[in-house]
């Protein structure tokens, strides 16, 4: 039924490369152009898979790639990825020979780290203009023009981050803009300037257009498809392993938080918390089989859950369990599912175990990694 290698798999994560593109092409479609897009793909790509994303993003006509840290972006080029890639993480003098060796493009905010290079090193300086996370802060003129003066390196970008442009009501982000305004100006004023200058996250992005837009954007949750017009690229599906009848009176699951009320009909669906599927409250939430809500029934357990199926007199051992699927239906988009638990998108995605197998849309074909990897897409990008 689904491309599981041979091994039979009782829930797994489906990938949706054709979303992603789509996703790009959308918000390439947005911005002027000459506006570049950088897609963060640190944390495993938001627990999408960094080397699918990777590569079918690259193939959609994505400029450059994030990342967090160091690893991450040696993982992708010994995997063959060729894009350019940003590490977003702060830069350490002992990371330095590992960038040069590796064509990373390192994050710096300090004259000494800088100076220190490689020479004809590419780097992108990091302002604080007020997330107060990394960076050089925003009036330190100076500081900055030292790094732009130095002949040994290419200071090809400069950038910041929003820490509210998802509050539109908030004035941070307005004094945020400024600030990093302020520098790309005095910079400008003398012939310092990067040539790529970049602070728009999703938010940023898609709802403040022009004025946040600058050289290269960095839509990373919106390229995903969760939390603004876009199609989800992530699918967390289960099914079902056990049935059986609970009396009235009787409790499921650790703790004996529900208690049956009448006789019913329950499922235990392969999926729980070491999964990535979020413990949560007891008696929180549905998952749908054959296209009925299923009450989740007491705790979520590390390896299972179990459902109310009364109303489904079919059911059976072997049936699909949608668990996270926003084209499915909206109760269990991703969206919905981290407003449920308190939480964010990011979050829901990042948690998505490494033991779930990952299958592939592309093209239209449903395809395990082996299969994926056969396409030319696999090429590693230019």
């Amino acid at each position: 039924m689904l491309p599981f290698g041979g091994t039979p798999r009782p829930n797994w994560v489906e990938i949706d490369l054709d979303n992603l593109q789509s996703n790009i092409l959308y918000v390439r479609g947005l911005l002027p152009q000459g506006v570049k897009i950088l897609l963060p793909v640190k944390a495993d790509a938001y627990g999408h898979g960094s080397l699918a994303i990777s590569f079918a993003a690259i193939e959609a006509g994505i400029d450059f790639l994030g990342v967090a840290h160091l690893f991450e972006g040696i993982a992708l080029r010994e995997h063959g990825v060729k894009a350019r890639i940003l590490v977003l993480g702060p830069c350490l003098e002992s990371d330095l020979p590992f960038m040069e060796k590796h064509n990373l493009t390192p994050s710096v905010s300090d004259f000494e780290i800088a100076k220190k290079c490689p020479a004809g090193m590419k780097i992108h300086i990091q302002i604080d203009t007020g997330m107060h996370r990394f960076g050089i802060k925003y009036d330190n003129f100076d500081e900055v023009k030292k790094i732009c003066a130095l002949p040994n390196l290419e200071v090809e970008g400069m950038y910041s981050h929003l820490a509210t442009a998802d509050i539109p009501e908030h004035s941070a982000m307005n004094i945020q803009l400024v600030r990093f305004d302020r520098m790309v100006k005095e910079l400008e004023k003398d012939g310092m300037r990067p040539s790529i200058c970049h602070i728009a996250n999703s938010a940023a992005t898609l709802s403040f257009a022009g004025r946040t837009h600058y050289d290269m954007v960095r839509p990373g949750i919106a390229l995903y498809g969760y939390d603004y017009p876009g199609k989800p690229v992530l699918r967390l599906r289960s099914t079902v392993r056990a049935l059986r009848y609970v009396e009235a009176g009787d409790g499921i699951s650790y703790g004996h938080y529900f208690i049956a009320k009448k006789d019913m009909r329950v499922a235990t669906i392969a999926i729980g918390y070491g999964d990535g599927y979020m413990r949560g409250e007891p008696t929180r939430g549905v998952i749908f089989i054959r296209g009925k809500a299923c009450p989740i029934l007491g705790r979520v357990c590390m390896d299972a859950c179990m459902v109310d199926v009364s109303a489904i007199p079919d059911v059976q051992v072997g049936d699909i369990a949608e668990c996270i699927n926003g084209e499915y239906s909206p109760e269990i988009s991703v969206e919905a599912f981290a407003a449920e638990h308190r939480t964010i998108s990011y979050e829901i995605t990042t948690r998505m175990a490494r033991r779930l197998y990952r299958i592939y849309r592309y093209k239209g074909e449903t395809l395990g990694w082996h299969d994926l990897r056969e396409h030319n897409f696999l090429a590693g990008g230019s």
